[in-house]
């Protein structure tokens, strides 16, 4: 019995065999076909997340990060790389390249802080005095925490924006982390035209006998001290003092250099020899 040949049925000229290869084929393809017009749920909440930079204000704002997985919140920030603004348009009224507009923080945007009014830097063009740049803090759940408009510089360099005690910020834990804008508004009758920057910035407690480790400490032992904790706007606002108070020392300028070029970062290391303007304090109004 064993001998006897496999039964081979037809069906109007087809055999059986071959009418179940065509099935499988077809659900293969069919499956093909769904994947493609249903994509990955991961996909289409990071790509709603993506903050719509044709509008001004509101529609610029992603969903709140609150709710996010921790890997899918570093997806997210990580590209595009939002440091910098999209490429110069055909109607930009601001009569520079936008992007020599460059928020000065690590490519993955987040920069970690144990201040509560922490500054930040942003290298600039030659804003003039008459056009207006916006700077907006929202908080973790997307609320606004505050606002402020000023006027441009004047002349190209490195601008720092003091930002002000914050009550929420310097009583965050180390998961909160709060986005902010910084927007040069080239046509005040027409938002889209913006020229946007963006962040996220993240308050983190360290416990005090830490922190007195930098009592009496040397320059160099507070930069390895920023460096150990990720505390990237220390280091970025030590190295920017620095420089201010010894403007003549080239080795601030090349250590400046040196940390925007770093592998976290990765800018150009010559910003770091830009003349650093006055800085912007902020009230951060409602």
């Amino acid at each position: 019995m064993f001998n006897q040949k496999p039964i081979k049925r037809t069906i109007g000229g087809m055999t059986l065999a071959s009418l179940m290869l065509l099935c499988f084929s077809s659900i293969g393809v069919t499956q093909t076909v769904t994947g493609n017009n249903n994509p990955n749920p991961q996909e289409e909440s990071l790509a709603d997340s993506v903050p719509d930079r044709r509008r001004g204000g509101a529609s610029r704002r992603p969903h709140p990060l609150q709710n996010r997985e921790e890997n899918e919140v570093e997806e997210m920030v990580q590209a595009p790389d939002r440091r910098k603004p999209a490429a110069s348009r055909n109607d930009n009224q601001c009569n520079f390249n936008p992007q020599q507009l460059i928020a000065l923080i690590p490519k993955n945007l987040r920069g970690k802080t144990t201040a509560d009014s922490p500054r930040l830097y942003f290298s600039v063009p030659a804003i003039t005095p008459n056009t207006e740049i916006e700077f907006v803090l929202r908080g973790t759940r997307d609320e606004l925490v505050g606002k402020q408009t000023f006027s441009g510089p004047g002349r190209a360099g490195i601008m720092s924006l003091q930002l002000p005690k914050v009550p929420r910020l310097s009583a965050s834990s180390s998961r909160n982390s709060y986005h902010w804008y910084l927007s040069v508004i080239c046509n005040p009758n027409d938002r889209a035209d913006d020229v946007v920057v963006e962040g996220l910035l993240q308050p983190v407690a360290l416990p005090s006998h830490q922190l007195q480790q930098l009592e009496g400490a040397t320059l160099e032992e507070r930069l390895n001290f920023y460096q150990s904790y990720d505390l990237w706007h220390e280091r970025l606002d030590t190295l920017a003092s620095l420089r201010r108070s010894q403007p003549q020392n080239s080795r601030s300028s090349q250590q400046l250099g040196q940390l925007l070029q770093s592998d976290s970062v990765q800018l150009d290391p010559s910003l770091g020899q830009q003349p650093l303007l006055e800085t912007q304090r902020l009230s951060l109004n409602r």
